[in-house]
Formats: structure tokens, C-alpha cells, sequence
């Protein structure tokens, strides 16, 4: 995991994964940029210098998840942008592309790079897919399809 307080974002590789309730997301690579800090306290001591993490247990691993997020910084997340074989899991659904971006204050993902979706039988895909969290809706751009599975497993 890197952090820039100056630029508000931490970028964690590998097997990262973003928990938000129950939206899980997971990818190769992801950037999450913070709102700027409001009331001005930062990790930073009185002699502008960062302060040093607390290496008291040295041997366990750097959590990859965005758990580790808080501890660095107390700004709220503003934006997450995952790439490298983004998979989403919600409670009703699934889906996968190449990078998707979570807007936290409008609460919706932007899907691109062969974003496939399925949610109860239904599979669909298009240039761009963009998921409403809040309102459980998703808009298909550009060559969109729909495949509808019935209950034997046979498409319609």
C-alpha cells in the first residue's frame, strides 16, 4: 500500500478488496482518492514530518483490504478506481469488467472495459454499465445485450 496525503489517495496492489455494506468489490490494482482533510490534522507531527506506523507486529502481512485505509488517513472516501479483473458482488447480483470507479457521495459504479453483469437469470453487457447503488438500478451503454436464462439453465 502507498498513501500521498499531499494528492489525498492510497493505491493498494494484489488481491485487493473493497467491502462498502454489502457491495464487495475486488481487482488487481486500486486507487482510492479521499476528500481533503477538513479540520486540517493530518498524520503529520508538529515538525511537518509523517508520522511512522506502528510496527509493533511486524511479522503479520499489511492488510491488502481497504480496512487499512482508516488507520492511515481520517478522511472519508471520495472515489475508488479498481482495474485489473474488477469482480463486483452484491447481495442480488454480480459482475465483472476490467475497471469500474465507485462514487461515494452519488453512490453509483461505472463499469468499463467488457463490463458483464447478471442478476436473477439475466445476463447483460455493453460498452458501459452504470450501477445506482442507493436506487438498485444499472443503465447498459453502447451495444448492449440481454441474454434471460430460464430455469433449466436454457437461454431465451
Amino acid at each position: 500500500m502507498t498513501v500521498s496525503n499531499q494528492a489525498n489517495t492510497a493505491i493498494f496492489d494484489g488481491a485487493v478488496v473493497l467491502t462498502r455494506g454489502l457491495l464487495v468489490v475486488h481487482s488487481d490494482h486500486m486507487v482510492v482518492s479521499f476528500h481533503p482533510n477538513r479540520n486540517g490534522a493530518d498524520s503529520k507531527n508538529a515538525n511537518g514530518a509523517t508520522k511512522p506506523k506502528n510496527n509493533s507486529s511486524a511479522s503479520k502481512p499489511e492488510p491488502q483490504g481497504l480496512d487499512a485505509a482508516p488507520a492511515v488517513s481520517e478522511r472519508s472516501i471520495r472515489m475508488v478506481e479498481a482495474t485489473g479483473r474488477v469482480r463486483i458482488e452484491k447481495e442480488d447480483g454480480r459482475a465483472t469488467c476490467q475497471k469500474a470507479v465507485y462514487y461515494e457521495d452519488e453512490k453509483k459504479i461505472i463499469l468499463t472495459g467488457d463490463p458483464v453483469a447478471w442478476q436473477k437469470g439475466t445476463r447483460v453487457s455493453g460498452k458501459r454499465i452504470i450501477m445506482f447503488l442507493d436506487e438498485d438500478r444499472s443503465v447498459v451503454e453502447g451495444d448492449s445485450q440481454v441474454v434471460i436464462e430460464g430455469e433449466s439453465g436454457g437461454k431465451r
